[in-house]
């Protein structure tokens, strides 16, 4: 696990498929140092040091016997502490599990849209087929501009910045509409869907090829407002505090429970008291940076990727040759 990171000054943006984006990440890495998980536990490891020397001295140095708890209180507390992480480490992947899928069904209807859009389009011969390539690249790239929108809505990066990226997707017409709407992938894909009609009026489409297309935007829609839920509605702020302060008491009261068990060797209670300080809060931890994954940390989402992957796919559909590099790891993140 590695903490929140900021970009270093002069580097806020991070290149994926040779295009400056913000840098947020997922974890890919498989191992990590000391040194990157010293932030998540250092209060409880301080904490425990202080707890646990304060006990040891106590009634190993000075014989006052009296501060030493009933080892079951530990075991009894611990286990019920235990349950209660358990319990929001699943609730908080669980969430993360869920915008993960979310992802994956907008890029299935993405693929889906389009793959469609090519089909039916490459079969009236009777068309303009430079009308039809036209209206193929149109539809691929305002998908493409849909999810660029919506990876920076749901991280909260609407800025200069997020509009100037959304920006670089926009066709001239669009972007004074679009770079300045308060939810800018409901009005792209609203205008996707202005689009296929204005298509079916040209004779590009016919029939009921516009309603095909229109079954994919609306499975779009559904997950788009399932993946702003998930970003608006966190897990509720009193849960996570008071799951924090039962792991302070527990780590400051550990050390007194378990003296009696370590009468010859009392001096061990101060590294037991700090494993079990770093296993709760890092548990603890845990369960607070996956509960949020659109929250900008490296446990996100990696949205970034993804929409560059969806959006090679898209133009690799339609036959557009300027695609994006594909995404790679960079120091064990995916951004």
């Amino acid at each position: 696990m590695a903490p929140r990171r900021r970009a270093p000054a002069g580097r806020d943006r991070a290149s994926v498929g040779g295009r400056a984006t913000r840098s947020t990440d997922v974890i890919v890495k498989h191992q990590f140092t000391p040194a990157s998980m010293w932030p998540y536990a250092r209060f409880e490891i301080v904490l425990g040091m202080i707890s646990s020397a304060v006990a040891w001295l106590l009634v190993a140095q000075l014989g006052v016997h009296q501060v030493a708890l009933p080892a079951t209180l530990a075991t009894v507390t611990g286990t019920a502490l235990s349950i209660l992480l358990a319990v929001r480490v699943n609730t908080a992947y669980q969430r993360w599990w869920e915008a993960s899928g979310t992802w994956a069904q907008i890029l299935g209807a993405s693929r889906t849209l389009v793959r469609v859009v090519v089909a039916v389009t490459d079969a009236k011969t009777a068309a303009d087929p430079v009308a039809v390539a036209a209206f193929q690249r149109d539809v691929a790239r305002r998908q493409t501009a849909y999810v660029t929108a919506l990876r920076l809505q749901l991280r909260g990066q609407l800025d200069a910045m997020g509009r100037s990226e959304l920006a670089a997707h926009l066709s001239a017409e669009e972007t004074p509409t679009v770079a300045t709407a308060d939810n800018p992938a409901t009005v792209l894909l609203a205008g996707q869907s202005r689009r296929i009609f204005a298509a079916f009026g040209a004779g590009i489409l016919a029939g009921f090829d516009n309603f095909q297309m229109e079954v994919a935007l609306a499975a779009i829609a559904v997950q788009q407002g399932l993946a702003e839920r998930i970003a608006m509605q966190p897990v509720p702020r009193t849960y996570a505090v008071f799951t924090r302060y039962l792991v302070h008491l527990y780590v400051a009261v550990f050390p007194f429970t378990i003296l009696a068990a370590a009468a010859h060797d009392q001096w061990t209670v101060i590294p037991a008291t700090l494993i079990v300080a770093f296993a709760f809060r890092m548990l603890e931890r845990i369960g607070t940076v996956v509960e949020a994954p659109f929250g900008g940390t490296v446990q996100d989402v990696p949205l970034t990727a993804i929409t560059t992957i969806l959006e090679r796919d898209l133009l690799e559909l339609v036959g557009d040759p300027e695609r994006p590099a594909p995404p790679r790891p960079v120091a064990g993140y995916l951004w």
